[in-house]
């Protein structure tokens, strides 16, 4: 592949690309981005693999059989410095003989952290760290706050009506239009586990897939948040659940119907009350994270929503808004009214307002 921008920014940002498709499909891993250059052009390039596994250098190298001497690898990620479920990837890079490794940002697993660019020092590699790190560093951010010990990310999907109504009036399906829902299947697919709450099942009954042309591979994990433990066990997500993966979170296992949800294949998770009446979020996400999830999509409710939101437990909310409609005879819940609240206050900024037609896209991010 010819690109003539010899610039080290310009590769770096192609791998930082690379890496983002692959975002929430690599488990516990880190989605990551390697491009090869020789002669300032693109000769190879790799991401890491469905599951985590290859990873990318492994990938970038693997296309090539012979590799030019002056080859220089733009690699998101610091490369891995063990040997576990995958090579490591400084000594596949120093092997290679690849003459210099410009790296985005260092690895936060205290298992690396430095290790690899240790490694690749110590045999004479050319190295440059810190090339589009922002950048690089915000496609990782779930898995860093995990390894850190921290919860994973988490991200809330609205869609409301002109008036902040997340209830569509006149009973309408959808408050959004096609170009909106569209986008909020990309999220789902870029997300490791969906959470909702357990009256949005009864309501809606989703499945809450990737619905879109050739990604319906990408769907995550879905989780019900049910105090009482009262999702429909014949809703779509508990028939379904042995194929599409679900837990459900609730206050006390002595329930008649557990073996019934069990025996679908769904996994039931005890968790502690706090003083308000619901589920401790906390260790919800205490849980997600030791199962090695790296990114959470709440999509459950504004009830749910703005409870995430009150314990500071959000990073970031995709708020898609209807431009023409109110939704008609339907007034503003409190659970509408908080969320509102909250996602306006000082605590958000909003990062990007995207266009999808009739509506709008605003992304706030934690300030």
């Amino acid at each position: 592949m010819e690109l003539s921008n010899h610039d080290d920014s310009f590769f770096m940002n192609y791998a930082i690309r690379l890496a983002s498709r692959h975002i929430g499909l690599t488990g516990e891993n880190p989605s990551v981005g390697c491009v090869l250059v020789s002669n300032k052009k693109i000769i190879s390039y790799g991401v890491t693999g469905v599951g985590g596994s290859p990873h990318a250098e492994f990938e970038a190298l693997s296309k090539l059989k012979k590799i030019p001497e002056d080859t220089i690898a733009y690699v998101t990620l610091e490369p891995c410095s063990h040997i576990g479920k995958n090579p490591s990837c400084a000594s596949l890079l120093i092997t290679a003989g690849i003459s210099k490794v410009v790296i985005a940002t260092k690895d936060p697993n205290p298992i690396i952290n430095g290790e690899g660019i240790k490694i690749l020092k110590s045999q004479g590699v050319d190295l440059k760290v810190g090339v589009c790190e922002d950048l690089a560093k915000e496609n990782i951010f779930g898995f860093s706050q995990r390894v850190a010990g921290l919860y994973p990310e988490v991200n809330i999907k609205v869609a409301s009506s002109l008036d902040g109504n997340t209830i569509p009036g006149n009973n309408d399906p959808w408050i959004t239009n096609n170009l909106s829902r569209s986008y909020g299947h990309v999220l789902r697919s870029n997300h490791d586990a969906i959470v909702v709450g357990v009256n949005t099942v009864k309501i809606d009954d989703p499945d809450l897939n990737c619905r879109l042309p050739g990604m319906n591979d990408r769907s995550p994990y879905k989780v019900i948040i049910d105090t009482n433990l009262s999702t429909p066990l014949d809703s779509s997500l508990v028939k379904n659940a042995k194929k599409n993966r679900l837990i459900i979170y609730t206050k006390i296992l002595k329930n008649n119907n557990i073996i019934d949800y069990e025996n679908n294949g769904v996994e039931v998770i005890q968790v502690e009350l706090e003083g308000n009446g619901f589920l401790n979020l906390r260790m919800i996400l205490d849980n997600l994270s030791s199962k090695k999830f790296n990114r959470i999509l709440i999509e459950g409710g504004s009830t749910l929503s703005s409870s995430f939101l009150h314990n500071n437990l959000v990073n970031s909310v995709y708020w898609f808004k209807s431009s023409e409609k109110k939704a008609e005879g339907n007034p503003l819940t409190n659970g509408d009214k908080n969320l509102n609240k909250l996602i306006k206050s000082s605590n958000f900024k909003i990062k990007d307002s995207i266009s999808l037609m009739n509506d709008k896209l605003e992304i706030f991010k934690r300030a």
